[in-house]
């Protein structure tokens, strides 16, 4: 009878480009960060692909499906080439497994050539969009600031044209928080699978724009976390400044219901909205197949294209480095993920515990509880600094709303 073993699933992205992308959205977190740009040539090394897959695909259960989660940057920069390069060694290492390739891309680089080998090697595609057009480019600009909504609508158009599967990804941001019932409607008139992903990033003092910052990048802040050290001391905490693109707590809390009320009136059965499912699920105690609302987390890591593992897509700062695969045992390093993951709960303020909504919520991703405080706490007799999640109060508005309205769509 298999165990559990055989069906072990890890979910590793990988940045085989870096940061490299030709866009330069405003919100972006990812630029400048890791060690990928500066410990690796442009694109990942033959000997680096190789052993990236060939070690994926050995720390997976026997029966379960191994995903590559192609990301950037731009990972479309990267050229087919290189995949196919990829998919070879899939084919040499897998033996017959089950293998499934995503990849996340702005949409703006696609050809017919791209999504022909997409529908070949059925690829499943996330496509970065953030609404209808004066929504979409206030963020999302290229390298000469212009906006980039017509060409990402092209890129849309070739992947319906050739057959291939495809998901959206919205950032949820300062521009587009008041806008739900839009941003909704325009995406169910194409996209059956759509995620939101809440936009938060502080830099830790008020300071002068940089020249960086002039260019449309705004350094961020690493965020809060097992190795990173509380800013808060007795008598102070550290001032919270947000860069500008970040959305509310109210805000997306209200984003959030409006779209759930949309999606309850117009397309259950139809449509996944993964944010709706994965509250669904926690609600029927079901798996909820979304890292930022489960109890523990650290089973995704991401490797950079030197061969670098971090321990999550949005912790790629040193502190953060596990190690490389190259000189390192890819399972060995997940398994330390252990404490990283677990650090969630552990590190639950005891509001958390004692809140109406924490089986649904969880304290969200615990890059957000940048909101420190200091605590007294029985268990170790001195003060301790609790971490909230700045997100706290519109994930509770969610929650407790969806919660409320749940018995009308069972």
């Amino acid at each position: 009878m298999p165990s559990n073993d055989d069906f072990r699933h890890y979910a590793i992205e990988v940045k085989p480009i870096g940061a490299a992308c030709n866009l330069r959205c405003e919100y972006c977190y990812y630029l400048g960060k890791g060690s990928g740009d500066k410990a690796a040539p442009a694109l990942m090394a033959d000997d680096v692909l190789e052993n990236y897959i060939r070690q994926v695909i050995d720390i997976h259960g026997q029966y379960a499906e191994i995903e590559f989660a192609w990301h950037g940057g731009e990972p479309t920069m990267c050229g087919i080439p290189f995949y196919e390069k990829a998919m070879a060694l899939q084919q040499k290492y897998g033996k017959g497994r089950r293998i499934l390739n995503t990849l996340q891309t702005n949409g703006t680089l696609l050809t017919d050539d791209w999504c022909q080998f997409f529908h070949d090697n059925q690829f499943r595609i996330g496509l970065s969009i953030d609404g209808p057009e004066h929504l979409h480019n206030i963020y999302r600009k290229d390298a000469h600031g212009e906006g980039t909504f017509a060409r990402t609508m092209h890129g849309h158009e070739l992947l319906q044209k050739h057959g291939v599967e495809f998901n959206t990804l919205t950032t949820v941001n300062a521009a587009n928080a008041d806008h739900a019932k839009e941003v909704y409607n325009f995406l169910r008139e194409f996209s059956n699978f759509m995620q939101f992903l809440p936009v938060v990033e502080r830099r830790t003092t008020p300071q002068p724009l940089s020249g960086k910052e002039r260019d449309g990048h705004i350094p961020v802040a690493i965020p809060p976390g097992l190795y990173t050290s509380p800013k808060t001391r007795e008598g102070q905490g550290e001032e919270i400044v947000l860069a500008p693109f970040s959305v509310s707590a109210e805000a997306y809390g209200k984003f959030l219901c409006t779209v759930f009320d949309e999606w309850a009136r117009k397309d259950i059965g139809k449509k996944f909205v993964q944010v709706i499912e994965a509250t669904i699920g926690n609600l029927t105690h079901r798996p909820a197949g979304l890292c930022v609302h489960e109890s523990v987390c650290g089973h995704c890591g991401v490797i950079e294209k030197n061969g670098d593992l971090y321990r999550c897509d949005r912790y790629v700062f040193p502190e953060y480095r596990a190690g490389n695969i190259m000189t390192d045992n890819l399972y060995n390093l997940m398994q330390t993920n252990r404490q990283f993951g677990e650090y969630k709960l552990e590190s639950l303020p005891p509001a958390c515990l004692h809140c109406d909504v924490v089986e649904l919520c969880f304290g969200g991703c615990p890059k957000d509880r940048i909101e420190e405080r200091l605590a007294f706490s029985a268990e170790y007799g001195k003060p301790i600094v609790e971490r909230r999640n700045y997100l706290c109060s519109g994930y509770k508005m969610f929650f407790q709303y969806i919660k409320k309205h749940f018995g009308k769509i069972r």
